[in-house]
């Protein structure tokens, strides 16, 4: 029973993350969130890190760390690019791809076929994403050239890269793993917004820095909620139940926004999620 709890007490806490993230995305720019919420985050690790000792597994851990690591630092300022351009009801089911991905990914470096329900899952999750993006370019064009569908479509991609490599580098200590994929995303994020800022970007305003603390709190608790969850419990339950943080966005951005998605949308949006659950759970 607590291996569950927890799992959903991840997706809960990164639902509301995401749906901070893309708030203040709208005003301060993705990357600054990024950049902002990674450098609580790293230091909220360091928590754990002093408390549990975990023996460190060797250096070979970074090779996938630094691939991890660099697609993580472009992969989360995507996310919250496509989250913050579109419509979170209709955005946030194609990030949940990101969670199926990795599973797929398994499956085929194993030499296995996918099981029957992860095929059926997967036609699932594309015609959930047809569905949710039917009208989604209507909202884009405020947005300028690059519309939320198409960088949504490019963090799935990024993301899944970044949850294979991390999966490797935490092969024996997910806390190591974590911790060494983060030392290098956090001085590439940092680095872009020092660039973007030479060039001419305009100062976050006062406050943003405080305001977006709390997002990288929740996201690094929401992945030490899910690393225990999956070390105490099933797996592939854990994750079923953690890539559900969609849902919490969703009904976020419908209360406090009063997003209206159109019937064709709504439908999308759960054949989206069922495809996703139906593949990480098959």
């Amino acid at each position: 029973m607590l291996a569950p709890l927890l799992a959903l007490s991840a997706s809960v806490i990164w639902g509301v993350a995401d749906f901070q993230a893309a708030l203040r995305a709208r005003f301060v720019g993705p990357l600054v969130v990024a950049a902002f919420a990674q450098i609580v985050g790293t230091l909220v690790l360091l928590v754990p890190m002093v408390f549990f000792r975990d023996a460190f597994p060797g250096w070979h851990i970074w090779i996938p760390a630094i691939v991890a690591g660099i697609a993580g630092s472009g992969g989360h300022v995507l996310f919250y690019a496509a989250l913050s351009r579109g419509p979170m009801g209709v955005i946030a089911p194609i990030l949940a791809m990101s969670s199926a991905g990795p599973v797929l990914f398994a499956v085929f470096k194993n030499g296995e076929r996918p099981a029957a329900l992860q095929v059926i899952g997967l036609a699932l999750a594309i015609t959930g994403v047809v569905l949710v993006s039917r009208h989604a370019s209507q909202g884009d064009s405020k947005h300028g050239k690059y519309g939320a569908v198409p960088i949504a479509l490019c963090a799935i991609l990024v993301g899944t890269i970044m949850y294979i490599a991390l999966d490797a580098a935490s092969d024996q200590s997910g806390l190591w793993g974590v911790t060494a994929q983060r030392s290098v995303s956090l001085p590439i994020l940092l680095v872009a917004l020092f660039v973007v800022r030479v060039r001419g970007a305009s100062k976050p305003p006062k406050g943003a820095f405080r305001a977006i603390a709390p997002i990288g709190i929740m996201d690094t608790m929401g992945l030490l909620l899910f690393a225990y969850a999956s070390s105490v419990g099933d797996f592939s339950l854990a994750i079923v139940l953690a890539s559900l943080y969609p849902v919490v966005t969703i009904l976020l951005a419908r209360i406090r926004l009063g997003e209206h998605l159109a019937l064709t949308q709504r439908i999308g949006a759960v054949i989206a999620l069922a495809g996703v659950a139906a593949i990480v759970g098959g």
